[in-house]
């Protein structure tokens, strides 16, 4: 058969089973043991049948609850069809490294401002007061301004491939520019640039991998994704220590500009490699790494999952989100649990004040400690998101909190032995557990409108880093580091608030599954009945196949 009757075929084959009942489905799902689906119509003119790659995973096997850990190793399930995890596999071994990556060298570059500022730049450029907390918010002003426009742009197919990318070449120029900064205002002006060129990383890859992934498959990926930024501190640290001990005065610069150079030469690299790599979402252009029928089946299993392809961006966009709890819970939730995380990253104020009292650390040491926390972070980040898919999110949610609350009591008391202030700081690493269930799991409940939840978690970082961009200064003064008394006060009371709005978002999901809201193929099937098919001689839902025409159904 010709390319073109075989792509019309395929056509015909999808968009008939897009309007198959329950029962159709469960058949063809059952044919469909080699990922390969008999076309449930046919052309009549040439009476053949021609395959449609079809998800056939079937129904999840049954998980004892004593026995879950063990769901920590299976990333390829054995229920699922020999095509469809050799899919997986190719995903996870292109998309998963492009999104980590990413991820990380964004907050090795983001993080190199503190190391940097601890290791000598404070005392070179003559930096007072609050203006390493200014630093930050710079930085979240050009990340909030830009981050809903930027989910926007990922969420159309034809610019999804190159936007992250492009935005990823000039951050790492900009990130060696960091080594010739003068003053502070040179700092402020490259902090906001910096903000406004990542906001494609953070939700704008948990978008592609909510793109991509199944729901029971996304969570522990995620969690990997969301690590990297734990090792992205964990590296800065360790780099800035190696760049003070062996390169300060090389060439005339200090430590701390070997520091932006290493990074950047870290990144661009990586950058380039994105072009060659990222593949946007999956109603866009097939990645060159995938072949036809993957690209198919990968369009296929999300649809299966209840993805709905994308749609114009308007204010009938703009009425769903705004008209459904989804968008309030998942803002509200968010800023939160934002403010309550910045604690999380300053233990090396901690260290810096010792020091300075009593000599306790040296340089070296200050940079290297704190690496204890991002640690923690890796180890639970992805033990918390695997077990999220066998154990209920408001008991892994619930643990969480319960650690963060803890953690945030003891250094309110403060005067408390160094032992428990160190594993205080420590525990604060559980932060990193929240985003990456957070996020997956509002994609997970929106995936039935892209572009609701491209708004709704652009909205998440926005609103988050508003609240963040002011945050540090109004509750965390550096004139008041590191025994900030208001602010954990706060940080105690925000902890149980965001833990809150979570447990109510998990009433809402579950009243609103019950209801099958949730259920695009039943709203499609309505939808049909209510606009009756037509497929004669003259309409448009014919399709031209060499020199035969085949009927198309089109769910409209």
């Amino acid at each position: 058969m010709t390319e073109p009757q075989n792509k019309a075929s395929l056509e015909v084959a999808r968009d008939t089973a897009f309007v198959a009942d329950d029962a159709g489905r469960d058949t063809l799902a059952s044919i469909a043991n080699n990922a390969a689906t008999p076309a449930p119509e046919t052309c009549e003119e040439d009476g053949k049948q021609e395959p449609v790659v079809s998800s056939a995973a079937g129904k999840k096997p049954h998980r004892s609850m004593w026995l879950a850990w063990l769901h920590l190793f299976d990333w390829y399930p054995k229920h699922y069809p020999k095509e469809e995890r050799r899919l997986l596999f190719k995903l996870d071994c292109v998309i998963m490294p492009v999104v980590c990556l990413a991820y990380f060298i964004k907050w090795l570059d983001q993080v190199n401002i503190n190391n940097a500022y601890n290791s000598g730049m404070k005392e070179e450029l003559g930096l007072e007061g609050n203006q390493y907390s200014l630093f930050g918010t710079f930085y979240n002003i050009g990340y909030m301004l830009f981050e809903i426009p930027s989910m926007m742009i990922i969420s159309r197919p034809k610019l999804a491939r190159f936007f992250m990318p492009t935005m990823e070449v000039c951050w790492s120029v900009l990130t060696f520019a960091q080594s010739r900064i003068r003053n502070e205002r040179d700092i402020y002006g490259m902090r906001f640039l910096l903000g406004v060129l990542e906001t494609p990383v953070s939700s704008g890859s948990m978008y592609i991998l909510s793109s991509w992934y199944r729901g029971d498959e996304l969570f522990k990926r995620a969690g990997v994704w969301f690590v990297s930024s734990n090792l992205g501190s964990f590296m800065g640290g360790h780099l800035q220590a190696a760049a003070h001990a062996g390169l300060d005065g090389a060439l005339g610069l200090s430590g701390w500009r070997w520091l932006f150079i290493i990074d950047g030469c870290i990144s661009l690299p990586i950058a380039f490699a994105s072009f060659l790599l990222f593949p946007g979402i999956p109603s866009g252009n097939k990645p060159w790494w995938l072949t036809t029928e993957q690209h198919e089946l990968a369009k296929r299993r999300m649809y299966d999952e209840g993805v709905r392809p994308s749609r114009k961006i308007g204010k009938r966009m703009l009425k769903r989100v705004f008209t459904h709890w989804h968008f309030y819970v998942a803002v509200l939730t968010y800023i939160f649990f934002q403010c309550s995380s910045y604690v999380s990253g300053q233990m090396i104020l901690w260290l810096k004040d010792q020091a300075d009292r009593y000599g306790t650390w040296s340089v070296e040491e200050i940079n290297m400690i704190p690496t204890g926390v991002q640690c923690i972070s890796i180890v639970f980040g992805i033990l918390a998101t695997s077990l999220v898919m066998v154990y209920p999110f408001w008991a892994v949610m619930s643990v969480v909190a319960g650690v963060l609350f803890f953690a945030n009591a003891c250094l309110l008391v403060w005067d408390i032995p160094t032992g428990l202030k160190f594993t205080a700081y420590y525990m604060l690493g559980f932060n990193s557990c929240v985003t990456p269930i957070l996020f997956p799991w509002v994609n997970m409940v929106m995936k039935d409108d892209n572009e609701a939840r491209a708004f709704t978690t652009g909205a998440m970082m926005t609103f988050g880093w508003v609240f963040f961009s002011f945050w540090p200064i109004t509750v965390f003064p550096v004139l008041e580091a590191p025994r900030w008394r208001k602010g954990y006060i706060i940080n105690t009371v925000w902890v149980f608030i965001w833990w809150s709005l979570f447990m109510v978002g998990q009433f809402f999901w579950h009243r609103d599954l019950k209801a099958n809201k949730y259920d695009i193929k039943l709203e499609e099937q309505l939808e049909a009945k209510k606009a009756p098919l037509e497929t004669g001689p003259g309409s448009s839902e014919h399709i031209e196949a060499g020199d035969e025409k085949c009927p198309r159904l089109e769910v409209r």
